[in-house]
């Protein structure tokens, strides 16, 4: 009921011009409401209502509202089309080949859509998009503070499903997967361009997403953060902000090395070095010919994962390979059941494997839902991303943070959905209009400029 509400405020306020208010309940649709306004909290899914209102947009605009001067943006409209004409493919083949039913379908593809997000951004005036990042990063502060209490102290202060909380095997310590889903992309900001934010607040709040970094007990999150901030920091040629990264670094680490050093170190079978050695000597094939996930770590478990479903399709139709497993959602437990019967995959509520989706690996998603064909179009979009930022990196500091945070994504995509889940997108849409706005900026004032020595 909640959730409707907000949908109802964010047209509203649409259709009134109240258009920030409105960015910034769609946003929080797309970002799982910053992990407070959860689909249990609203009583419907975020994504669910982000389409809805990704529909409404569309219609609206295109049918009263005059259309802003097109950036030069074919490129990534054509990867944006092309995935769009792929989904319509592989609805029919979902229908006709899988013959599930139209309901499974839809209920199976409907967050594959939310690509769609990009052409509602499109429309966003520049200052909005400034004001909205402004505003998130208040709200991640303060879900950053709340997250490393509940970490350290065991305080229920966010929705979470605390009675499956799990105890890290490595450091003793619960181990909550509800970080806000904006932390990277600030940490970056507030070390590289604080000037974006325009807050007091912006160096005390180093201190704090760090520290919520490290609470997350993710190696794959704390290494690739780390390797990507001093990447970040060797493309700029700061002096001042790598002494300011290594100042906190050391404050942090003193408290917390215990901690860290636990964590990377691992024990025994599933220390980091001996999951590396069992990847190369057949330890994903062992793992999913078995389904024994007992003696192996994460690392094994995930290309595992994937491996189990790639055998089952080497032996299907070349058409199954292209287009996946089908568009049909884990909830559907007893069709899903009755198709496919993979050893690996957590348990769902039932104590059944799941045997479509897993939160582990980004390509294990992509693979199963879209096959080889649709992952390579869906991967084009994330990866055009990376090359447009690469290409305008030194042009301003929107595309070199942009860089930074898809790098950030295709990284975090061997240890999580940061891909697959397609919310995802909607902070790189966002930084990527930035740098076009900035460009025009820059074009029209070079203009100005010139027109004088013209005459």
């Amino acid at each position: 009921m909640i959730g409707y509400i907000l949908l109802g405020i964010a047209i509203f306020t649409y259709i009134i011009e109240l258009r920030k208010i409105s960015l910034m309940i769609f946003f929080s649709f797309m970002l799982n409401g910053w992990c407070v306004l959860t689909d249990d909290v609203l009583g419907s899914k975020n994504y669910d209502l982000a389409l809805i209102y990704i529909g409404f947009n569309l219609a609206y605009s295109t049918l009263f509202e005059k259309k802003p001067p097109r950036i030069p943006d074919s490129k990534l409209r054509f990867w944006l089309v092309l995935f769009f004409l792929f989904m319509l493919l592989d609805i029919l083949f979902s229908l006709k080949h899988y013959q599930f039913t139209t309901y499974q379908v839809i209920q199976g593809c409907r967050a594959s859509f939310l690509f769609l997000s990009y052409y509602i951004l499109k429309d966003v005036d520049r200052k909005d998009f400034i004001w909205v990042n402004q505003f998130f990063f208040y709200v991640t502060l303060v879900t950053s503070v709340l997250y490393v209490f509940e970490v350290l102290f065991d305080w229920h202060l966010l929705p979470y499903d605390y009675d499956n909380v799990k105890i890290d095997d490595f450091t003793g310590i619960k181990r909550y997967y509800n970080s806000p889903p904006l932390l990277y992309w600030f940490i970056f900001v507030t070390i590289l361009s604080p000037k974006h934010l325009k807050s007091y607040f912006s160096f005390p709040g180093i201190f704090i997403l760090v520290i919520a970094l490290i609470a997350t007990l993710g190696r794959t999150q704390i290494a690739m953060t780390g390797i990507v901030l001093a990447l970040g920091l060797l493309i700029q040629h700061k002096a001042k902000s790598m002494l300011l990264v290594t100042f906190v670094t050391l404050v942090l680490y003193i408290p917390f090395s215990g901690i860290i050093g636990l964590r990377f170190a691992g024990k025994f079978e599933k220390s980091t070095e001996s999951e590396i050695k069992s990847i190369f000597s057949g330890g994903i094939q062992e793992t999913a010919y078995y389904g024994n996930t007992n003696d192996v770590g994460t690392l094994t478990y995930r290309f595992a994962w994937i491996y189990e479903r790639a055998s089952y399709l080497a032996n299907r139709p070349f058409a199954e390979n292209l287009m996946g497993l089908g568009l049909i959602s884990d909830s559907q437990t007893i069709t899903v059941h009755q198709r496919y019967n993979f050893l690996l995959g957590l348990p769902d509520q039932d104590g059944d494997t799941t045997q479509m989706t897993t939160p582990d690996i980004s390509y294990g998603n992509l693979f199963s839902k879209y096959g080889y064909l649709g992952s390579f179009i869906y991967l084009s979009i994330w990866f055009y991303l990376l090359f447009f930022f690469i290409h305008n990196k030194r042009d301003n500091d929107y595309s070199f943070l942009g860089l930074l945070i898809v790098l950030e994504m295709l990284l975090l995509s061997f240890s999580g959905t940061s891909t697959s889940d397609q919310g995802n997108l909607i902070y790189p849409f966002m930084v990527y209009l930035l740098v076009h706005y900035k460009k025009l900026e820059n074009s029209r004032q070079g203009f100005l400029t010139s027109k004088p020595q013209d005459v």
